[in-house]
């Protein structure tokens, strides 16, 4: 015991600890009465020095060297982060349970280990940066005739994954992927909802919550938190885990035990001996009997790399490509075919307003009309153009008083294609490839399909075969209630965005503040966009005062320029208008700005922000730069820093919250202004606001 100030620790005050392992000593200090919460560090500090001492020990650095990564392969195949010296990572325990019995990254000999750098560009022209940077340096475990394990450090975080080479089939009953931080940090997690299809089922997930912030202590028990999920780590460096190249195999949950306040661990729905069509309109499908194992295997394969993305700063989640560069590249050769771009919308519009009355050939032409003014690429059609038989619609079946070929034609006409939605099952139900034929030759565009709602091994290969099948027939894909992108975009660049976020359908309804989207605005493209593309279709003209609850159907709480502003600060190639052709027509200038967005990018660099707080995103296109900012609900003064741009001089088109944006939201500056020759430029955001511009030399 230490005597301090003249008194002994007793219960409440500090007891000092040493410890000599090999030579090498511990030290450190703790509370009497958190000694059971912290023994767990004690004696992870512990056993890290005797691993680094007596095990067999593999070490790789990223190319700048600030990343180190620490394999461990004694009893227990183990790995450890290092940043610029500080820990992020305790030795974290991975392994695979085979059926067979062995359990890879246990007892495990290393037979070769092998060194590997690369430095490449991967093509990437429909993503948020043309070109991104695959840089890394890397070690691959030879582990005998069954596996491999490869690691890789990036400067931007890291990946491991296994690798089998076991001839035949056989299953895997479970994977450990622990994450083990040193202390309780503070974490920002979107728990997993539960979905449609069965409410007891807590792998049947819509994958759209709120974010929650809380210590890692506070997570609740044994309840399934989606990834993406952002830890605060040492000395406030962000660390985002995440996955990446997930074919046929489960998506990757995480959960926090009792035994372990900080510890997350990778969690697996097994997989269902039945799946069938089922609930609303046969629309869903829903999983029966699940097995004793996640996942069927057949010979050589690759697993999903588990991913740790590491950043000095909040603004730089928002440029980070981990998975997206981590992902199997494209299985399309031309993709020629493949066009981003806008689109309108109908659904959360209501058909304008009419509902189901609503859904006819002149309301659809109406649409169509609407998106030729306004140049928009697209017109999604959502519920109601098929024919319902029994117990739900038949997407082999368009309703024939709507004349879909004739609404295809009178699109072509007007440079508008049409996307039609429909269900995961009404889709997939043995006949996708009937589906996809039959409308390629009629001339629609692509397919938004909703009600996937799981992620075991059987749905992913669901979503798999989905973006096959339409890239075949040259379809475009958006994902609707659908696990978060895992890198299939790259892989199959014909999918053009996912949902999997809590978008701006969920203020539709008209209870205006039972969701705050203000925050969620300024927290989920830190955290979810680094999984990829998010199908959030703002664009709400009917605008109200933060914190004026009440009734108010088909509007945003925060400002006109915030709305804008969301078509930059988020990421989709095809970007849906929410709101209906009447209220457009009636704020013509603020449809045009939006018109002339684009959906994907040559380059993307974040300006400022802080999670939960603001963003400033500027992107480029061609010889243009769209700068998008979006705020909490905290008016707030910033100065813009635009030393990216090039020797030149510039001038910005853009429109900005109006002095009394915070209680008339809707009211905005639009104008033409000079950037200063020291390319900093003063703003004001108002409570949920923001501002959008478009800057070119002069």
């Amino acid at each position: 015991e230490k005597y301090e100030n003249g008194r002994d620790q007793i219960s409440g005050k500090w007891k000092r600890w040493f410890v000599k392992f090999g030579g090498i000593p511990f030290m450190g200090q703790i509370k009497v009465e958190e000694m059971t919460k912290k023994i767990f560090v004690l004696f992870s500090l512990i056993i890290y020095g005797a691993v680094l001492l007596a095990a067999h020990n593999y070490q790789v650095k990223s190319p700048d060297g600030r990343l180190l990564v620490t394999i461990s392969t004694d009893k227990q195949i183990t790995y450890s982060v290092k940043h610029d010296g500080l820990l992020m990572l305790l030795p974290s325990p991975i392994s695979m349970q085979l059926d067979n019995g062995q359990i890879w990254g246990k007892e495990a000999k290393i037979a070769k280990v092998k060194k590997v750098s690369n430095n490449n560009i991967i093509e990437s022209p429909f993503y948020q940066r043309k070109e991104v940077v695959d840089r890394y340096n890397g070690l691959i475990l030879n582990c005998g005739k069954e596996f491999e394990l490869e690691f890789r450090a990036y400067d931007e975080g890291m990946a491991y994954r296994f690798i089998s080479k076991y001839e035949g089939t056989y299953k895997i009953i479970n994977e450990q992927a622990d994450f083990r931080f040193d202390r309780d940090y503070r974490s920002h997690l979107a728990y997993a909802p539960r979905g449609g299809a069965d409410g007891n089922d807590r792998f049947n997930s819509s994958f759209e919550e709120m974010y929650t912030e809380t210590s890692l202590s506070g997570i609740a028990e044994n309840q399934l938190i989606m990834t993406p999920t952002l830890i605060v780590g040492n000395e406030g460096k962000k660390l985002c885990i995440a996955e990446s190249d997930v074919i046929s195999y489960p998506g990757m949950f995480l959960t926090r035990t009792e035994d372990y306040s900080n510890v997350l661990s990778g969690t697996y729905a097994s997989y269902p001996e039945k799946m069938a069509p089922r609930s609303w309109n046969d629309s869903f499908y829903k999983m029966e009997n699940y097995a004793d194992y996640i996942a069927k295997c057949d010979g050589v394969r690759t697993f999903p790399w588990r991913i740790l993305c590491i950043a000095d700063n909040d603004i730089e989640l928002l440029s980070n490509d981990m998975v997206y560069r981590l992902a199997s590249p494209s299985r399309i050769a031309d993709t020629a075919w493949i066009k981003p771009g806008l689109a309108t919308w109908d659904y959360w519009n209501n058909w304008e307003g009419q509902g189901e009355s609503g859904k006819t050939i002149d309301m659809y032409k109406r649409f169509i009309d609407f998106a030729a003014s306004q140049k928009l690429s697209y017109y999604v059609m959502d519920s109601g153009w098929a024919i319902y038989e029994g117990n739900g619609a038949s997407m082999t079946k368009p309703r024939p008083e709507l004349c879909l070929n004739e609404l295809v034609k009178y699109g072509e006409e007007r440079g508008v294609g049409l996307i039609l939605w429909g269900g995961s099952a009404n889709f997939a139900a043995d006949n996708m490839e009937e589906i996809c034929r039959y409308y390629a030759h009629m001339g629609i565009k692509g397919f938004k399909i909703d009600f996937w709602e799981y992620d075991n091994q059987r749905m992913m290969d669901l979503l798999f075969k989905a973006a096959e099948i339409t890239a075949k027939y040259k379809l475009l894909l958006i994902y609707h209630g659908c696990p978060k992108p895992v890198g299939l975009n790259r892989t199959f660049p014909n999918i053009m965005s996912y949902e999997a976020i809590k978008g701006l359908e969920y203020v539709s309804t008209g209870i205006v503040g039972a969701y705050d989207m203000i925050d969620y605005n300024v927290i989920f493209p830190f955290i979810r966009q680094i999984a990829g593309a998010s199908d959030y279709t703002p664009g709400a003209m009917k605008n109200l005062q933060i914190g004026k609850l009440g009734w108010a159907p088909k509007a945003s709480e925060g400002t006109r320029c915030q709305q804008i502003a969301l078509f930059i600060t988020t990421f989709s190639p095809i970007g849906s208008l929410c709101d209906s052709p009447t209220n457009y027509y009636a704020n013509k200038e603020s449809v045009d700005f939006i018109s002339r967005i684009p959906t994907t990018w040559d380059e993307t660099i974040p300006m400022h922000g802080m999670i939960g707080q603001y963003i400033v995103m500027a992107r480029q296109k061609g010889n243009k730069w769209f700068i998008g900012g979006v705020n909490n609900k905290q008016s707030r003064i910033i100065t813009l820093d635009f030393s990216f741009l090039p020797a030149g001089d510039y001038q910005m088109e853009w429109v900005c919250d109006a002095k009394d944006a915070d209680v008339n939201p809707e009211n905005y500056i639009k104008e033409i202004i000079n950037i200063p020759s020291n390319r900093k430029l003063v703003v004001k955001m108002a409570q949920g606001g923001g501002f959008a511009g478009i800057i070119q030399k002069k």
